[in-house]
């Protein structure tokens, strides 16, 4: 269903207000032509009454949530039993070689090669201590002091201890443990109101399991696979907010949120004797080789593959977890659809051919697959 096509119920142009109002006002006696007293009387009224109208119209559409925005959607949003989900933290590990002896505490910071908004270097600070005992390297976890994606940087990014220790030599950044988020949008609350509208809360469910899945920090998307390993019996599978199999870390908190080692005890959202084990999505590498390829006058080559590696990304996320409505398959990666979305790239001009994962024709994604983009060449 979609959103903001909402048609005025109350506002009126000020050529029909201002027509009614000397209408009403000749059929009590008055001269209203232009130029005339009355009608230079009414003349400020229609823009004042319209406005007033457009306020109504405003507040009519703030109650229900498919033509609310801000606030007003988080209103409707509560009157369901849901709160816009905040902004969340990057989690990322290091791996840290010091000498023995060494020790960094809990809270101790570390700057990224970044800056914020604010043109300051990102603040990053650990979550546990630790002591190396002998001479070699340890993983240690840290979160990022800002909220937000901004915080979602590559592996392999550069960190420095701030203020430094003596005897740390190496410190190599592993890489996301848990994507951040930035505050919902408003398309995304309305997607889950109606989730949750369309799909009623009915003790445990597998919406039910779906809905507390995505409310876990690093979560982009879910989907539950009842009785997959007998009666009793639930998995989720998770992906992150980039669409990506979800990591260890996001697997281990939904399944701590969820249901607590898949034991089934009540002691997560899901209700007591429901065994549900969470996991990751199996990744499903999308490759694609093309040949031939001929740019348009004036492309440039890199501009060009990244406006496709873009397109390209867009689509399968488009797709993760998706079903036909008719079979409730799970959607193919359709070929003509790939080939469409690299003819129609701006700056390509021709390609002599297109294979993805080695053939012209639909991959077929199983029940606990996440399409992703793997490698491509020839763009």
């Amino acid at each position: 269903m979609s959103r903001n096509n909402f048609q005025p119920v109350f506002e009126e142009s000020e050529t029909a207000i201002r027509d009614r109002m000397i209408a009403k006002v000749e059929a009590d006696g008055w001269r209203a032509e232009p130029g005339d007293f009355m009608y230079d009387a009414v003349a400020p009224g229609p823009t004042e009454i319209k406005q007033i109208q457009i306020n109504q119209d405003t507040i009519l559409a703030s109650r229900f949530a498919r033509h609310a925005e801000g606030i007003d959607l988080n209103d409707c949003l509560y009157d369901v039993g849901l709160e816009r989900l905040g902004a969340t933290a990057n989690k990322r590990a290091l791996s840290i070689t010091a000498d023995a002896g060494v020790a960094i505490k809990a809270g101790q910071m570390f700057f990224a090669v970044v800056l914020d908004d604010q043109g300051q270097p990102l603040q990053f600070t650990t979550d546990s201590a630790v002591t190396w005992a002998t001479n070699g390297s340890i993983t240690l976890n840290i979160i990022c002091n800002t909220l937000g994606t901004i915080g979602n940087l590559t592996t392999g990014s550069q960190f420095v201890l701030q203020p430094p220790i003596p005897g740390v030599r190496t410190i190599v950044d592993l890489g996301n443990t848990v994507l951040a988020r930035d505050i919902e949008t408003d398309e995304d609350a309305w997607k889950r109101y109606d989730f949750k509208v369309t799909h009623p809360d009915t003790g445990g469910n597998k919406n039910d399991l779906v809905r507390w899945a995505k409310e876990v920090a690093g979560v982009g998307k879910a989907k539950c696979v009842p009785r997959w390993n007998g009666v009793n019996t639930s998995k989720v599978l998770l992906v992150g907010n980039d669409f990506k199999p979800a990591t260890a870390q996001v697997v281990a908190d939904g399944q701590a949120y969820i249901d607590p080692a898949a034991a089934g005890l009540g002691e997560g959202k899901a209700p007591m004797g429901n065994s549900c084990t969470v996991v990751a999505a199996d990744n499903l590498a999308i490759n694609v080789i093309v040949t031939g390829i001929q740019y348009a006058p004036g492309a440039i080559q890199n501009e060009v593959r990244a406006a496709f590696l873009a397109s390209l990304e867009s689509h399968l996320n488009s797709l993760v977890f998706e079903t036909d409505p008719l079979t409730k398959a799970p959607l193919a990666v359709n070929y003509n659809k790939i080939f469409g979305l690299l003819t129609f790239t701006p700056g390509v001009s021709n390609f002599t051919s297109l294979t993805i994962n080695g053939a012209k024709v639909d991959i077929s994604v199983s029940a606990t697959q996440a399409p992703t983009v793997g490698t491509v060449t020839g763009v």
